[in-house]
């Protein structure tokens, strides 16, 4: 929490819009002369405006994301004026750090190429037309070409067919569609256009002895004909300083979304570090409570024990008295039973006896 209120101490004082500029220069010179230290290693950084954040060790990109999504936030005017001067000096002044990026993020961080004219309408996604291509390179997804142009990254293969079926001659390749893919793409129509196999080199002599290409513009994307039409269903014509645009503005739409998520997840974590402090408390209490219920039961569990082997003791020592006493009168059972049973056959031999002497009378 305290890192926080530290890192945006300086939002106390407003700057007006007219003077962030103003302001965004002497911090940059300030970065610049090194009386503010944004670098401490080959590729360790820090935030100079931002002394009490948790987070001290960062990388040139992540160091240069947190720069840009300060600088494009709601925050006050001289939080985002000294941001904006950082992102300024870590692009002009520490640009080889991105060096020790990985190939494809680092070319992200560098300005997009740009054509000979801003104005220039390209096919987007960023599309190759090759012109002569062999049917029988056109199949299993034209890879055989793809793998020719490997070292331009295409992604996509389409051969291009007639209204009746009929294949046309000409393919189409598609290349990623961030400035890399439009770099890609430039360094595919230079190649062949430097080869003397671009697209005015077709349209000269149009020979089927080689395989000509170029990167498909405003031209290619109007023709009336089926490479026309492809085109024109699958993408748009747009300018570099369109895409720029608008990919600006959906950076600094993601920027804005980042930072406000960031913010939320912030507030959210220290309304969870609260309740923590305070379950932690409670956690105490209850633990010294059960040291004191479990002093309680102990010895309520000794007094149970004890009284239950005493229990336990006297009624042993009265099943053995009552199965002495259930002993004794089985014996005294058996043995009147003994008696009886002698007085009975007595009684029968004094009966048959006397039946005898009757009927001897």
């Amino acid at each position: 929490m305290g890192s926080r209120m530290e890192c945006s101490s300086d939002e106390s004082s407003e700057l007006s819009d007219t003077d962030i500029d103003d302001y965004a220069d002497k911090a940059y010179t300030d970065l610049k002369s090194g009386k503010l230290v944004a670098r401490f290693g080959a590729d360790r950084f820090r935030c100079p405006f931002c002394p009490g954040k948790k987070k001290q060790d960062y990388r040139y990109n992540e160091l240069l994301q947190h720069a840009i999504g300060v600088g494009a936030s709601n925050r006050a005017a001289k939080v985002k004026a000294n941001h904006q001067a950082l992102a300024s000096h870590l692009k002009t002044d520490h640009a080889d750090a991105a060096g020790s990026l990985p190939p494809r993020q680092a070319e992200a961080l560098i300005n997009p190429p740009k054509p000979v004219q801003d104005q220039e309408l390209f096919v987007w996604p960023w599309m190759g037309i090759l012109a002569n291509v062999p049917v029988e390179q056109t199949q299993r997804g034209g890879a055989i070409v793809m793998q020719q142009l490997a070292g331009f990254k295409p992604i996509r293969f389409n051969a291009v067919h007639s209204p009746d079926g009929g294949y046309t001659g000409f393919a189409i390749v598609r290349f990623n569609k961030d400035w890399i893919g439009f770099k890609d793409a430039l360094g595919f129509h230079n190649y062949y256009k430097s080869h003397h196999l671009g697209k005015t080199d077709w349209e000269a002599n149009k020979s089927d002895k080689y395989m000509f290409a170029w990167l498909a513009k405003e031209e290619d994307y109007k023709a009336d004909d089926p490479v026309g039409k492809f085109l024109s269903e699958n993408g748009d014509l747009k300018t570099v300083a369109e895409l720029q645009q608008e990919m600006s503005r959906k950076t600094d739409t993601l920027i804005t979304s980042l930072t406000s998520q960031i913010s939320a997840k912030s507030k959210y974590l220290m309304e969870l570090e609260c309740k923590c402090n305070q379950m932690d408390l409670a956690l105490q209490r209850a633990m010294e409570d059960n040291d004191s219920l479990d002093q309680r039961y102990n010895e309520e569990m000794r007094k149970m024990q004890s009284t239950a082997r005493e229990h336990s003791l006297k009624i042993f020592h009265e099943t053995d008295q009552l199965r002495k006493q259930l002993d004794e009168k089985e014996n005294d059972i058996k043995r009147r039973s003994k008696q009886l049973s002698e007085i009975v056959a007595q009684t029968d031999m004094e009966r048959r006896k006397l039946e005898n002497e009757r009927k001897k009378e």
